[in-house]
């Protein structure tokens, strides 16, 4: 049997200044800051690929989590 790994990990380049500003979705406040490792969904968030990597453009709520190490995460 074969595992696949539904989520993504990323590095927040940016935090635009509208982000976390809903109140009543993020009653604490902000789920990631620029700096942070963060999970997100596979398909979340629009992509384009750069020299290197890709780039994606996330919502505020497509982030599922923060992490301290991406090495932490196995990707199959």
């Amino acid at each position: 049997e074969r595992n696949t790994l539904a989520t993504v990990v990323g590095y927040v380049l940016a935090v635009g200044p509208e982000a976390y500003n809903d109140q009543t979705k993020f009653p604490k406040g902000p789920w990631c800051k620029k700096g942070d490792w963060v999970m997100i969904g596979r398909y979340a968030g629009t992509r384009f690929r750069i020299e290197g990597g890709e780039v994606r453009i996330i919502n505020d709520d497509e982030v599922i989590a923060t992490i301290a190490d991406p090495a932490d995460v196995l990707h199959v």
